[in-house]
């Protein structure tokens, strides 16, 4: 029995020193999470509960420029005190040389009392079609500008003066610049402002006006080092003029 369980034990060491020695290939598909004390979008204050977020990317071509996948978030709160945030989306991008164009399918059901993931009539779906696109200068220069517009979902449409509802096509703009970067503390300053195509209001605002800024503020971020483990953590510090409120978010990648 004795001879056995050496036996046993020697297969196991050799299998698992085999096991580091063997090295993994490259898999097309990825995730991360986030954990975050709130979740801010464009100016808008998603929820003020602490948060965690799971991003998962499939890259459909070998150089990864086309890719598809999933980003999901859900606050640390339950439906009872009528802070409950779930949100699922879905989404299919091209980014090449400082490029990218998206298309993202969000389904957030916060205040939503019967939620339909399948539901895309234009008068009762709370699914919003999000058109992104967005380059990044390259060189001294690293200058990123964003265009993003709301393309289908009642959430952001509006009565026209038959009582049909309307797309108003809310857009939104950003402008962002890295001031501190390659440093132990960067620094990302960001202003973004909205407006509707189709419209009188957009969706981002405080409902009085068709243009107005409603995303200003700065990103400082790090990575802390934990042995052989890193992770960055960002502080973002966002003022909504439109809608005149400020937030602060702490946010650290566990992965």
């Amino acid at each position: 029995m004795k001879k056995i369980l050496i036996i046993f034990v020697a297969l196991i060491a050799v299998q698992m020193s085999y096991a580091q020695d063997t090295e993994l290939k490259d898999s097309p598909i990825d995730f991360n999470l986030d954990v975050k004390t709130n979740h801010l979008w464009r100016g808008l204050v998603i929820t003020d509960k602490p948060m965690a977020a799971v991003f998962s990317k499939l890259n459909l071509n070998e150089s990864g420029s086309f890719t598809a996948g999933f980003w999901g978030g859900m606050a640390f709160s339950n439906d009872s005190d009528g802070t409950s945030y779930k949100e699922i989306n879905y989404y299919a991008q091209y980014a090449k040389n400082g490029f990218s164009i998206a298309l993202w399918d969000l389904f957030n059901t916060r205040s939503v009392e019967n939620p339909d993931v399948w539901n895309y009539d234009k008068n009762t779906t709370t699914h919003l079609l999000d058109l992104r696109t967005s380059y990044t200068f390259k060189g001294d220069f690293p200058l990123r500008l964003e265009a993003d517009v709301l393309l289908y979902g009642s959430g952001d449409a509006q009565l026209n003066d038959d009582g049909d509802l309307e797309q108003r096509y809310s857009t939104y703009v950003e402008a962002s610049y890295p001031i501190i970067r390659d440093s132990k503390v960067n620094l990302n300053a960001f202003a973004g402002a909205a407006f509707s195509l189709n419209g009188d209001t957009h969706l981002y605002g405080d409902g009085e006006q068709n243009f107005d800024f409603m995303n200003v503020g700065f990103t400082a971020s790090k990575t802390l080092k934990f042995s052989d483990l890193s992770f960055p953590v960002s502080a973002t510090t966002m003022w909504n003029p439109s809608q005149k409120i400020a937030r602060i978010q702490l946010a650290v990648s566990l992965f």
